[in-house]
């Protein structure tokens, strides 16, 4: 069936690149909503996801005849392309943020990103990582999963061989490490 699969992706994908306003649909319908999920997640408000699923399609109509089966599966290509933008959006709102606030002290009106801001971003990027690292397994599988892979609290309990509650329980509880860690840090 994994094969079948990989071979209905891969003829989505060659009529997107083609231009096919069905294949658009269907990728549309297929993945729209979990990016979505995917942004609201790392980005934190809704118009902010909603560029980030606009983003991604932009991307993947331009980057379409690249997609290899072989390599992996569709809709782990399509989450990794939104991730990607995610942290991109993530690193300009730092990086912007940042280089405001210099530019109004200073009187500019167009800085460039110094030093300071590229160390901002690292340390945030390092500050998440060790908040992952201090979970649990399952709890950043089931997270990583859910909101990293789009997959609900179920196919996240069939894909761990856990119950759903279970399933539920450690991504709830994850989060809410995530939270405290991340605090912690930042104080």
């Amino acid at each position: 069936m994994r094969s079948r699969d990989r071979g209905s992706d891969t003829a989505l994908m060659r009529a997107f690149a083609a231009r096919d306003a069905a294949a658009a649909e269907e990728l549309y319908r297929r993945f729209a909503s979990r990016i979505y999920g995917l942004g609201i997640v790392m980005l934190g408000d809704d118009a902010a996801a909603q560029d980030l699923v606009q983003d991604t399609f932009v991307k993947l109509w331009r980057s379409a005849a690249r997609y290899d089966p072989v390599r992996g599966r569709l809709d782990t290509w399509v989450l990794l392309v939104a991730r990607s933008l995610a942290i991109d959006a993530l690193r300009r709102r730092v990086l912007d943020v940042r280089t405001l606030d210099r530019s109004a002290v200073r009187g500019e009106t167009s800085p460039e990103p110094g030093p300071e801001d590229h160390a901002t971003t690292a340390d945030l990027s390092e500050r998440a990582r060790r908040a992952m690292q201090a979970l649990s397994a399952g709890q950043r599988a089931a997270l990583e999963l859910a909101y990293f892979g789009g997959k609900t609290s179920a196919e996240v309990a069939e894909l761990e061989g856990i119950p759903v509650g279970t399933a539920k329980t450690r991504i709830r509880t994850a989060l809410l490490k995530l939270r405290e860690a991340l605090e912690e840090q930042a104080t």
